[in-house]
């Protein structure tokens, strides 16, 4: 079993990692009443720098979830960005990492989990994470038995521990069926997401993407593949309500999100898709992906570098890196 990090972030301090603890009787521990954010981090062996893809707008979509879920945090934007930098150079981070960002709700009067409370906090931790080889060699999907959650029971939009037991359930039976994800549909039974990706389609050369509207995480990674696909390619995005039999005769599919990055779909319901392999365009995809996050040409400003000693100075050398990661 890989070991631990040595450092953890918790309201304000660095801690050692077995320090990071909520008490179980919290509202986060008990009904996972919390908000999160998942960031990767990537290292760059050619500039020999740590970058952050994309920090800013997983903490705006934060305080989306925040504010739909009532919860006020004593930290600032700046005060999260600062901390996860210093959290990351604590550990002298110099490989893939995944960092989680996580407002919570505590305790409250008398333990009461469904009271309204202020009591909130954050923590922070990082682990080193490379990339799934289900990035070259694709994976295989199936329709999940159960439904996505919907914005009438539990808005999929809000980034909250709970929702994630429905994403649990499903990609639990997709693994004991032996798939290895899942794909929900909502309840109106056209496509959602996958657990924790969403999904996107290649049909007559267009991409094509649920919209918000149908049951998911409005993606991060989505946009940016929206974003370079069009700036790049020339290829515009279609947010539009996809059905189940679509996705056996689509050209191509493939899940985004930030754990998953760009993952080709091989497979749904053991129905190929195209050839079955990874398509032409998600490979194109890829390789303009893997160019935006490792910061080596930051034409949209989406990467914040880990170890810059001073402000305003560009790419450091590897040997500054090294030296600024211990200080």
């Amino acid at each position: 079993m890989p070991s631990n990090p040595d450092f953890s972030w918790l309201n304000g301090q660095i801690v050692p990692w077995d320090n990071c603890v909520l008490h179980a009787r919290s509202q986060a521990a008990f009904w996972g009443a919390n908000v999160f954010e998942g960031v990767r981090a990537y290292w760059s062996e050619e500039t020999g720098q740590l970058s952050l893809f994309r920090l800013q707008e997983h903490l705006t979509r934060l305080r989306a979830s925040m504010k739909c879920v009532g919860m006020r945090i004593a930290y600032s934007d700046a005060e999260l960005i600062e901390a996860t930098l210093e959290l990351l150079r604590a550990n002298q981070v110099r490989e893939d990492t995944h960092i989680v960002i996580a407002a919570y709700f505590g305790t409250g009067p008398n333990f009461d989990p469904m009271q309204h409370i202020e009591e909130t906090g954050v923590h922070i931790t990082a682990l080193p994470l490379g990339r799934s080889p289900r990035f070259e060699t694709g994976a295989s999907a199936c329709i999940s038995s159960w439904r996505r959650i919907s914005d009438d029971a539990m808005p999929p939009r809000i980034k909250t521990g709970a929702n994630y037991h429905n994403s649990r359930l499903a990609q639990h039976e997709a693994t004991r069926n032996g798939y290895d994800t899942a794909f929900f549909l909502n309840h109106r039974g056209t496509l959602a997401e996958a657990p924790g990706s969403c999904v996107m389609m290649v049909r007559d050369g267009e991409l094509c993407t649920p919209p918000g509207t149908s049951g998911v995480l409005e993606g991060i990674t989505v946009q940016s593949i929206s974003q370079l696909a069009q700036e790049v390619l020339g290829i515009g995005t279609h947010k539009r309500e996809i059905d189940r039999t679509e996705l056996y005769l689509a050209d191509e599919v493939f899940i985004a999100g930030t754990l998953s990055e760009i993952q080709p779909i091989t497979t749904v319901d053991r129905q190929a898709v195209g050839t079955g392999a990874p398509g032409p365009l998600t490979r194109q995809l890829q390789d303009l992906y893997e160019v935006a996050v490792r910061g080596t040409a930051d034409a949209y400003g989406w990467n914040l570098p880990v170890y810059v000693p001073s402000q305003g100075r560009g790419v450091i050398s590897k040997g500054e890196a090294i030296d600024a990661a211990v200080v």
